[in-house]
């Protein structure tokens, strides 16, 4: 993955699963039912945000999830088009 995440729906869709499975304390089923979706779903969804990344999370999920906020409330500021 690149310097700056992607900007397209896809990734959109990735980036908000983890962001709320990391903010649910890492709770597939709280996450689910934040996001009312179905537990495989999220499941399926922080799988492949993490193979994208390329990188276990577990080191530095701090930063992830600072960067994680910053596209959720910055959007385009900070993410590269595809």
């Amino acid at each position: 993955m690149s310097a700056r995440p992607a900007d397209d729906e896809n990734d959109e869709h990735l980036r908000e699963t983890l962001r709320v499975f990391l903010g649910c304390g890492a709770s597939y089923k709280t996450a689910a039912a934040e996001l009312n979706m179905h537990f495989n779903t999220v499941k399926y969804r922080v799988g492949r945000a993490v193979a994208r990344r390329g990188r276990d999370i577990g080191g530095d999920r701090l930063d992830v999830e600072l960067a994680l906020l910053a596209c959720h409330w910055y959007g385009a500021a900070v993410l590269q088009p595809k």
